[in-house]
């Protein structure tokens, strides 16, 4: 699968979302975490006319985008570890891939609890910690300490953070994808267009040792059609 059509590929893995909570009765309030370009958000109130959506997501420029193309959404610009919600409103807490790049995800999970109602349902999907990992492995070959990557959490701690935060009736899923990149600077640009910071925050990453781990991409994981880059979807359904 080639890199430009990740886009697709995450509208796909949102529709399938999306069909995992469609059988919910009598739901008036959902939130959408982490909306993007609202894409989701806009079926979300399409699918459930009579219910209120609301997007929320930390970027500005997502929202403004999402408000331009789709008129009428309700849309906030805030974090999913401090939600501007009073609790127990919510229905249905929502999200595609969106978490993983979340600094703390107990503390996201908790605020999720916190504003569904009893019974409420969380459904959400995130990239676990096989995601990147050819990326990982090549920064760390060239200098470890240099680059302290933080990889993403697996699915243990996926499952253990959202029973730490109180939820029930848990499961979890995951599959595998292969995702081809012409080199590893244009996955490290695309990353960085998405928001997801996976490089280290504090000092300079020089130029030279960016090649140099490049190269080791290259030389081990790579075929004819570029560098291989893994995605692990995590599918997550969990009740207050």
């Amino acid at each position: 699968m080639q890199y430009d059509v990740l886009a697709s590929l995450q509208k796909e893995i949102g529709r399938e979302l999306v069909k995992k909570i469609d059988s919910l009765d009598d739901v008036r309030f959902i939130l959408d975490v982490g909306m993007g370009t609202g894409w989701m958000t806009n079926r979300l109130a399409n699918l459930f006319p009579d219910a209120k959506v609301i997007g929320l997501d930390c970027a500005f420029g997502m929202l403004e985008q999402a408000c331009k193309k789709y008129e009428g959404l309700y849309a906030i610009q805030a974090d999913a570890r401090a939600l501007p919600f009073k609790g127990e409103v919510f229905d249905v807490v929502i999200s595609n891939l969106a978490y993983q790049w979340v600094a703390d995800l107990n503390k996201a999970f908790a605020e999720s609890h916190r504003l569904l109602k009893k019974n409420g349902t969380l459904c959400l999907t995130m990239f676990g910690r096989e995601t990147l990992k050819e990326l990982f492995t090549s920064l760390e070959a060239v200098n470890g300490e240099k680059f302290a990557v933080q990889r993403l959490a697996n699915r243990t701690a996926i499952e253990a953070s959202l029973k730490e935060s109180h939820f029930e009736n848990i499961t979890l899923e995951t599959e595998t994808i292969k995702v081809h990149f012409p080199d590893m600077l244009s996955l490290v640009k695309w990353l960085k267009d998405i928001g997801a910071n996976i490089l280290p925050k504090n000092g300079f990453v020089g130029k030279e040792l960016m090649l140099e781990a490049g190269e080791f991409y290259q030389t081990n994981f790579s075929d004819r059609l570029g560098i291989i880059a893994t995605f692990e979807v995590v599918w997550i359904k969990a009740q207050k």
